[in-house]
C-alpha cells in the first residue's frame, strides 16, 4: 500500500510541471489586421479583411463589433493566418471605430481598430435646380399653378 502511494505521489509530482507547462505554452493569436474603406456612404455595404496568426497553429475565431448598435458579430473558425471577409452597412451618418480581436478558444489578442467616416447622405437638395427654387420660392409656386391650371384646360 504505501509503495502504491508513493508511485502516485511520484507520478504527481512529475506531471503537475508538465502540465504547468503545457498550460503556459498557449499564446494568443496576433490582433487582426484590418483592411479596407476608412470611409463610405450611408447604406452602402463596405468589405473589411481581417487576417490573424495564431503561434501555435490554432483555428482562430474573430469578433468584430462595428461601433454601432449592431454589437459583436463573430466569424469563424478558420485556420490560422486565412485572412477572413466582412461586411457592414452603417445606416447614420458618424464617425466609427471598428474593433476586432482573435482567440484561439484558450487565449485572445488585444483589440485592433480603424476609424470610419461615413458622411451625410447625398440630398435631393444639392440639385441646381432645387436649389434655384429654394432662392426664389415664387418661381416654383408659379410653376405649380400654371402646371394646376394646365391639367385643368386639359
Amino acid at each position: 500500500m504505501k509503495k502504491k502511494i508513493k508511485t502516485v505521489f511520484l507520478c504527481m509530482i512529475l506531471l503537475i510541471p508538465v502540465l504547468a507547462i503545457t498550460a503556459a505554452a498557449n499564446q494568443p493569436p496576433s490582433a487582426p489586421t484590418i483592411e479596407g474603406p476608412t470611409s463610405g456612404n450611408i447604406g452602402a455595404q463596405m468589405t473589411y479583411g481581417l487576417c490573424s496568426t495564431d503561434p501555435e497553429g490554432d483555428n482562430i475565431t474573430i469578433c468584430i463589433n462595428w461601433g454601432d448598435i449592431s454589437g459583436d458579430e463573430y466569424i469563424g473558425p478558420f485556420p490560422s493566418g486565412i485572412c477572413a471577409v466582412a461586411t457592414h452597412i452603417w445606416l447614420k451618418k458618424g464617425s466609427y471605430t471598428v474593433k476586432a480581436k482573435a482567440s484561439d478558444g484558450q487565449a485572445e489578442s488585444n483589440w485592433s481598430r480603424l476609424e470610419v467616416t461615413i458622411p451625410r447622405g447625398k440630398s435631393v437638395y444639392n440639385s441646381p435646380i432645387l436649389r434655384l427654387f429654394m432662392f426664389f420660392p415664387k418661381i416654383l409656386l408659379a410653376i405649380k399653378l400654371i402646371s394646376l391650371h394646365l391639367l385643368i384646360l386639359y
